[in-house]
């Protein structure tokens, strides 16, 4: 099992009850690496003497973290108990608030997910009040559904779609969504669903999700793009999430764009590059590659979404192709610019929009052009569920540190 609790790097203790917490975490690690093992096992794989696994062993199994197993097999002397991490000792859920849509998930505390729940926004659902009230039904339907009791879930972590300040959890701004400025959104989830709540801007979470088990494992220094609704970046340099001083790093859907005026900046407002390569940006270059191809004598059909269009150009239709090639010119200069200022080792394209391979392969042809500020370009292997994967592992980092605190 890959290893599921994020253990933040720390001072080295000074206590006694310090000590504690710091080999009582190890050992959570190393159990959940090595599930199940013996107390022997655990001793050799820390370097800790017995007495001390023991203690910490009888610690975590108060908590509830740790359950016995029975004997093992034997070697020829007395047959060694096997112990395992107690993964359902608690859940945690994770909530991705979209322009258009709610998804949600469940996860055990070994990060295994449970169970999915999604729905559509309604017009009269994309306020503050509307979402919470569906991340609480979300939250008691998935519950319902893997006969889960409401009372084990620990943590939620949400994802908005908008600058998100996560030292207070108050949205700023989400321009896709209505009357979305200075939402105190983690007051109003602890409210409505009684659990202790973490809000983070979504494209983050994404970033972290493909970090912790998506296309950007093992790579300390990455870019995350997300094109869908919305344009935006997660900013992962070294092996941390850089959000800024007034948390617009990443922001990038406020990119100028070659051949355009730049307009003031505007929070409460789409940016400029979000407005030309989101998916209504997308969708309206269509319209215009429609006309042209009219004029030409081509019939093309003309309502269609951005994903509906890649998938066309993949079919070799020459006017999705020339949207394919007019988005990733802008989405490849965009990311060469990020490259200039953050020299990252790579780039993961994400989002309903972003992944499509058609995309993929034509800015990676545009990037590969430069001789250096070349990143990696990988495509999300997560898809539309890096944001939830995100949120879960912070919901896991919260709930280690509640217990073992």
């Amino acid at each position: 099992m890959s290893k599921t609790f994020i253990f933040p790097s720390r001072t080295i203790p000074s206590r006694p009850s310090q000590l504690r917490q710091t080999n009582a975490r190890g050992l959570l690690q190393l159990l959940q690496e090595h599930n199940p093992c013996s107390k022997a096992d655990l001793v050799r794989y820390s370097g800790l003497s017995a007495p001390t696994v023991s203690s910490g062993i009888a610690h975590l199994e108060r908590l509830g973290l740790v359950e016995q197993m029975g004997d093992g097999e034997s070697s020829g002397g007395r047959p060694p108990g096997l112990l395992r991490f107690n993964a359902r000792h608690g859940y945690v859920a994770a909530a991705d608030i979209g322009g258009t849509r709610v998804r949600m998930m469940l996860a055990d505390l070994g990060g295994n997910v449970i169970t999915q729940w999604s729905v559509m926004l309604g017009d009269k659902q994309k306020t503050p009040e509307g979402v919470c009230s569906l991340v609480m039904e979300g939250l008691k339907t998935m519950c319902r559904q893997s006969g889960t009791p409401l009372r084990k879930v620990m943590h939620l972590t949400a994802g908005a779609p908008g600058i998100t300040n996560v030292d207070t959890g108050v949205v700023l701004s989400a321009p896709n969504l209505e009357d979305w400025d200075d939402v105190p959104l983690r007051t109003l989830l602890e409210r409505e669903t009684g659990i202790p709540c973490f809000v983070d801007n979504d494209t983050n979470l994404a970033a972290l999700g493909e970090y912790w088990r998506g296309a950007a494992r093992g790579i300390e220094n990455f870019i995350f793009i997300a094109l869908g609704t919305g344009v935006g970046a997660g900013i992962f340099m070294h092996g941390q999430l850089h959000r800024g001083s007034h948390w617009s790093a990443g922001e990038i859907g406020y990119f100028g764009v070659s051949g355009k005026k730049r307009p003031p900046m505007k929070m409460r407002e789409l940016g400029q590059l979000e407005q030309v390569i989101g998916g209504k940006g997308i969708e309206e270059e269509w319209q215009r590659a429609v006309l042209r191809s009219e004029t030409a004598g081509s019939n093309e059909p003309h309502d269609l979404r951005a994903s509906q269009i890649f998938d066309l150009a993949a079919e070799g239709d020459r006017a999705a192709g020339e949207v394919v090639r007019y988005t990733a010119g802008i989405l490849a200069d965009a990311i060469a610019d990020i490259s200039l200022l953050l020299n990252p080792e790579a780039v993961v394209l994400g989002g309903g929009v972003g992944s499509h391979p058609e995309l993929c392969r034509a800015t990676e042809k545009l990037v590969q052009r430069h001789e250096f500020a070349q990143p990696m370009l990988r495509s999300s292997s997560l898809g539309t569920q890096a944001q939830l994967h995100g949120a879960v592992s912070v919901s896991l980092a919260a709930v280690e540190e509640r217990i073992l605190e």
